[in-house]
């Protein structure tokens, strides 16, 4: 399968399963809409495909509660993508955990942090903010004026 049918239907499966899941089609209790699909990784022959799932909440238990739910219903998602998709195979789903978006918001935190506490050390002003703050017009004027 050459790589732009390979990429077109990556996203056409996460497209689909995200409409299943915003329709409500996945029955499970575990799985609810505050589950998102956060990559894909077929495989060369599209025969198994490895989907990232993540959530927004902060909740350890409930990306591992969907995943479980997910993969019990990955049997019906494979019958109704092979459907949806009109192929003559639809691949394995294997449903995986993706913290990508946590690990984010941590590094996000932490460079927060740094950048209060290097204006606090700074007296409230980053050496960035001061050069605007305090321009030299004579400074701005070009050698071509």
């Amino acid at each position: 399968m050459d790589e732009t049918r390979h990429a077109r239907l990556e996203s056409r499966i996460l497209q689909e399963l995200s409409t299943m899941l915003m329709k409500g089609e996945i029955k499970d209790h575990r799985v609810d809409t505050l589950v998102s699909f956060s990559y894909i990784k077929l495989a060369k022959d599209a025969a198994t495909a490895r989907i990232g799932v993540s959530t927004i909440l902060d909740n350890k238990n409930h990306a591992a509660r969907a995943v479980e739910g997910l993969n019990s219903a990955a049997g019906y998602l494979q019958g109704r993508l092979g459907k949806l998709l009109k192929t003559r195979t639809a691949p394995l789903l294997h449903f995986v955990e993706d913290h990508s978006l946590k690990e984010a918001q941590d590094v996000i935190s932490t460079i927060d942090a740094a950048v209060r506490a290097d204006q606090q050390l700074s007296g409230g002003t980053s050496p960035g903010q001061k050069d605007h703050d305090q321009r030299d017009p004579a400074a701005e004027q070009t050698s071509g004026d």
